[in-house]
C-alpha cells in the first residue's frame, strides 16, 4: 500500500494572510518555534511563502511592513494524494499541500518526509523479522566486521542457543567451521555440510550484496535427515 502525502502531512499548520506584519509574524514565528508559513488569501488558496529568512532581510524596515511585499510568491503546491515518494524528489525544503478545489489542507516539511521514511523502514524491518523467524531453516548472517546480526527462531531450535547470547558477537569464534568469514572475504557463496553437537548440517552462505556494496554475508542450514 502506497504512503500518500495526506498520511504524514503536518496538520493544524498556522496561516498567514499577506497584510500581516513582519512585527506580528516574528512574534508568531517565536511563539510557536517555527520558521516559516505559507500564506494564503481569503478562500484558503495557497499565495505565498513566508520565511525567518524574509524577517532577516526584512531588517531595517519599518515594522508594520506587510509581508505581502517580502513573501514568497513562486510557491510550488503538491495535492494531498501524491505518493510520498514523489514528493521526496521535489527539491523544496516545504510544500504546501492543496485539496482538489487548490484550498491549503497541511504542510509537507522535509521532518514530515523523513519521519514517514523511518515510520516505513521500521514497519519493512518488523515484517522483515516476522518472516525471517518464521522460516523453516536456520538462519545466521553477519556484518562486514564478521558480527552475528541475524539469527532467528529455527536456528534456535536447531543448535539449541539463544539468539540472546549471540547477537553482536563474532562468528568466527562461535561458529569456526562455518567458514561465513570467508564467504564475506571472498564475495563468493559456499555450500555444503557442518556437524554440530554430532549433528549433521546442509548450509547454504552467500555474500550480501546491495546496490553493488557488501553489507555482510547470510548462511541457511536445515538438519539432514538420516
Amino acid at each position: 500500500m502506497r504512503v500518500l502525502v495526506r498520511d504524514v502531512m503536518s496538520k493544524g499548520v498556522l496561516k498567514l494572510r499577506k497584510d500581516q506584519t513582519i512585527k506580528e509574524v516574528n512574534q508568531l514565528f517565536l511563539d510557536r518555534v517555527i520558521d516559516g508559513a505559507p500564506v494564503v488569501d481569503d478562500n484558503g488558496k495557497v499565495i505565498g511563502v513566508f520565511t525567518k529568512t524574509h524577517l532577516m532581510r526584512a531588517m531595517g524596515k519599518p515594522l508594520d511592513t506587510p509581508i505581502e511585499r517580502l513573501m514568497n510568491r513562486n510557491v510550488i503546491s503538491i495535492g494531498e494524494t501524491m505518493p510520498v515518494e514523489e514528493a521526496m524528489n521535489i527539491p523544496v525544503g516545504r510544500l504546501p499541500v492543496v485539496d482538489k478545489e487548490g484550498r491549503m489542507v497541511g504542510w509537507l516539511t522535509r521532518t514530515d518526509l523523513a519521519s514517514a521514511f523511518m515510520d516505513h523502514y521500521k514497519k519493512s524491518i518488523e515484517g522483515l523479522a516476522k518472516i525471517i523467524d518464521l522460516a523453516a531453516y536456520g538462519i545466521l548472517a553477519i556484518n562486514l566486521e564478521g558480527k552475528i546480526i541475524v539469527f532467528n527462531r529455527k536456528a534456535e531450535d536447531l543448535w539449541g542457543i539463544s539468539a540472546e547470547n549471540l547477537i553482536g558477537q563474532p562468528v568466527g569464534e562461535l561458529f569456526p567451521a562455518l567458514d561465513l568469514e570467508i564467504v564475506l572475504k571472498n564475495r563468493q557463496p559456499r555450500s555444503g555440510t557442518i556437524i554440530v553437537d554430532d549433528i549433521l548440517y546442509e548450509i547454504e552462505m552467500n555474500p550480501i550484496i546491495v546496490g553493488g556494496e557488501l553489507r555482510g554475508a547470510v548462511s541457511r542450514f536445515s538438519r539432514v535427515e538420516e
